[in-house]
């Protein structure tokens, strides 16, 4: 029977150059996220794993029976001019920022894997990963770890192969050495190594074990079901040699009669644990491995599936086969998951760990905010088409709509009674009781006998004041802000529905008032009179404007609340932004509130006051037209015809007398009246433009200390470090994946170097 030993010529420089890029790939660590080509050594404890892997790579590694592998050793074989070895720690992932130290710290260089040299490296390797001593039962280190040793073997004489040892199976707990949760931790690590589709299981099984019963069997059908990455080795065939039927099973495994892998079984045979010699050198063990396979029933076998050397060679051209058939996949993956990372990091924004970071951050949301409050201020929703999107971002449309509706309503039904009411119609009983109500809040009812009583006048309350919905007060196209969305009880007032002004009996009482309030004045009337009389026509004014500057709040509110949304999405950063500018904007609708107080305090409460020479234009209008009224009664109408006179109206000189009313008191409740109602429109008219132009649109909209310049730049940069880190900085759990994802951009970017060089 003639061995099989293909060596050099079973890779070419190509093939060598593939491999290459592959174990530069797996030393940056891409298989920890990207399955790369390899091929694990796996089987159970004492099966003759460590044995097989210093025949195949000439590495002298510790054994004993007591002796078992406790982590992952990646074995780098690689033809070089120069003689190197070089072993070194992957950290395993989740390891402590101490563990990782001490795992980059761990650099050895070896003269020769032979000898009590590389046992001294590897018990050093086994303290760096902080894994129990040999022996020390009474340690509470662990007994495994999923850190990776890692060997890197280059000479002159080395063939290109890379191996992954990892600890062998087990089932049984040894006291104080292993626990049942090892146990569990090997065998996951088995999977974990052995389940991707592009790594060749070396499934190592002792000749006189049952195959049907090995675990590593069972474990490599779960993964692979058919067969097709499954290696079968068959060690210490010396071991059978004293049992034909045990042979004679090995033998029909090397034949290919169990057909339960695709890649079929080789066997071998290694130094044994006993053999001490330190002299037997490569050639003279497979010397001794030729001389054992020479015999029956081993020398029927395929040679190619006999002995060290031939099961070298095959693993290498399993591994480059593989490699050739999955680098393209590989590198599509690594490309994939840079291009997803990069997207992951440009989905979490810009990085905000430093003051910079998160000045530079929030300054840019404000720039943001700001320009599209000027947008909506201004009208230009051409501007950002978010408000084509959302409608109630369009502030100015809003804010005018609410203007010319509360005017409207004021105008038309801001008085408590209409002004030329027919007084010589009764009132009804409903009205006459309102009507009383009014005047007992003005303490200028009339007692049983006749008299009066006065009381402080700034106790007066509108008398009307129902509970609505707050856009029913007044028609807008929209729907208004609900108060109970934004928690702004302390602000606004409730809303105010306006009932229509009563139409009747204004004169009467105008007379019962002017009764009340006379003194000595002769054939006119004194100064309390009109103030009351203005006071008690404009009681549903407070109410009304009030319930005008909360609709006007809360929509400017929601506007700016929109705003931020659209500018800051990231409701981590919004959030406790939303909650510091809250802090100023509440002062900022208290002043627009207290200004529309000041404003019907001035009108309510002080004298009637007016340079407007429409309240005497008004007062002259009034006069004429009722001398027109008046005369009208008087006139008589001369028809065309009439000789010597021309048509039209005609009053005789005598009747002129009778076109004023000669009881006094009725000519000054006239007076009283037109006084009133010219005054009440010059002052509706100032107050309703100065609720709109002041405390709406200054102290809302265009204010420099307004609501809406309370968030800028400026802001910003106000804010003190604690409330920056607050708002703008990132959570550990953001900080750590954005750690991550450089880091793993870093490696793949450097992966994809490698891909191309």
């Amino acid at each position: 029977m003639k061995f099989v030993d293909q060596g050099a010529n079973g890779a070419g420089l190509g093939n060598r150059a593939l491999l290459d890029k592959v174990d530069r790939l797996r030393e940056l660590g891409v298989s920890a996220t990207i399955p790369l080509p390899q091929i694990v050594v796996a089987g159970q404890q004492s099966a003759g794993k460590s044995s097989l892997l210093e025949s195949l790579t000439g590495i002298s590694f510790p054994r004993s029976v007591s002796l078992c592998t406790r982590f992952a050793t990646e074995i780098i074989c690689r033809r070089e001019v120069e003689t190197s070895i070089v072993v070194t720690i992957q950290p395993a992932q989740g390891s402590s920022a101490a563990q990782i130290e001490a795992a980059r710290n761990f650099h050895r260089t070896v003269s020769s894997f032979t000898g009590d040299e590389f046992a001294v490296v590897y018990k050093d390797a086994t303290a760096a990963m902080g894994l129990r001593a040999e022996g020390d039962a009474t340690s509470n280190a662990p007994t495994f770890t999923t850190a990776v040793l890692r060997i890197e073997s280059c000479g002159p004489e080395e063939e290109h192969l890379t191996l992954i040892d990892i600890p062998g199976l087990f089932d049984n707990v040894t006291p104080g050495v292993t626990t049942n949760a090892d146990i569990a931790l090997v065998k996951e690590m088995v999977k974990s190594y052995i389940k991707d589709s592009r790594t060749i299981i070396l499934a190592v099984v002792p000749c006189n074990a049952d195959i049907a019963n090995q675990a590593i069997i069972r474990l490599a059908s779960e993964v692979d079901p058919e067969g097709q990455r499954t290696l079968g080795v068959l060690t210490k065939p010396d071991l059978a040699a004293a049992e034909m039927a045990t042979m004679q099973a090995a033998a029909d495994l090397v034949r290919g009669r169990r057909r339960d892998l695709k890649l079929g079984y080789c066997i071998v045979r290694n130094r044994g644990a006993d053999d001490n010699s330190v002299t037997l050198d490569m050639e003279a063990r497979n010397a001794q491995e030729r001389e054992f396979f020479s015999s029956s029933p081993w020398n029927t076998l395929d040679p190619t599936r006999i002995g060290i050397p031939a099961l070298r060679s095959r693993l290498r051209t399993l591994l480059m086969d593989r490699t050739k058939t999955e680098f393209p996949n590989v590198k599509r993956d690594m490309l994939q998951q840079l291009k997803d990372a990069q997207l992951m990091l440009a989905g979490m924004g810009e990085a905000r760990s430093t003051r910079s970071e998160q000045l530079a951050y929030l300054c840019k949301v404000a720039r943001h905010f700001s320009g599209l409050v000027d947008y909506g201020r201004n009208a230009y929703y051409a501007g950002d088409p978010v408000f084509s999107r959302k409608e109630d971002l369009r502030l100015i449309t809003r804010a005018r709509e609410l203007n010319e509706s509360f005017a409207h309503t004021f105008f038309k039904s801001g008085h408590y009674i209409d002004f030329d009411a027919a007084n010589s119609q009764k009132l009804s009983k409903e009205e006459q009781d309102r009507l009383e109500r009014v005047l007992n809040e003005l303490n200028l009812a009339e007692d049983s006998d006749g008299s009066t009583t006065d009381a402080d006048e700034s106790s007066l309350e509108p008398i009307e004041s129902f509970i609505a919905e707050r856009d029913a007060g007044y028609p807008v196209s929209f729907k208004i802000p609900i108060n109970s969305q934004y928690d702004l009880h302390e602000i606004l007032e409730e809303p105010f529905s306006c009932t229509k002004p009563l139409s009747r009996a204004l004169l009467k009482e105008i007379e019962g008032m002017y009764h009340k309030y006379r003194g000595y004045e002769l054939g006119t009337f004194g100064n309390s009179v009109i103030p009351a009389m203005f006071k008690m026509q404009a009681q549903k004014w407070e109410a009304l404007t009030l319930n005008h500057m909360s609709n006007a709040v809360l929509i400017v509110h929601h506007f700016i609340l929109a705003v931020i949304e659209e500018a800051c999405p990231d409701p981590t950063v919004r959030d406790p932004l939303w909650a510091l500018l809250l802090e100023e904007l509440i002062p900022c609708y208290r002043r627009a509130m207290e200004h529309a107080k000041f404003l019907l305090s001035v009108e309510l409460n002080g004298p009637a006051v007016t340079c407007n020479p429409a309240f005497q234009i008004s007062m002259e209008n009034s006069r004429q037209a009722r001398l027109t009224h008046a005369a009208k009664k008087h006139t008589v109408e001369v028809p065309r015809g009439v000789k010597g006179v021309q048509e039209g109206n005609y009053i005789n000189v005598d009747d002129l007398a009778k076109c004023t009313d000669a009881n006094t008191t009725s000519e000054v409740v006239l007076r009283i009246h037109d006084v009133t109602k010219s005054y009440y429109e010059v002052a509706r008219t100032r107050f309703v433009d100065n609720i709109c132009a002041h405390a709406v649109d200054h102290f809302l909209l265009s204010a420099e200390d307004g609501p809406l310049k309370v968030f800028n730049s400026e802001f910003v940069t106000r804010m003190t470090d604690e409330d920056l880190d607050t708002v703008a900085g990132e959570d550990t759990v953001s900080r750590n994946q954005r750690v991550l994802l450089k880091q793993q951009m870093e490696l793949l970017e450097k992966a994809v170097k490698i891909l191309r060089s």
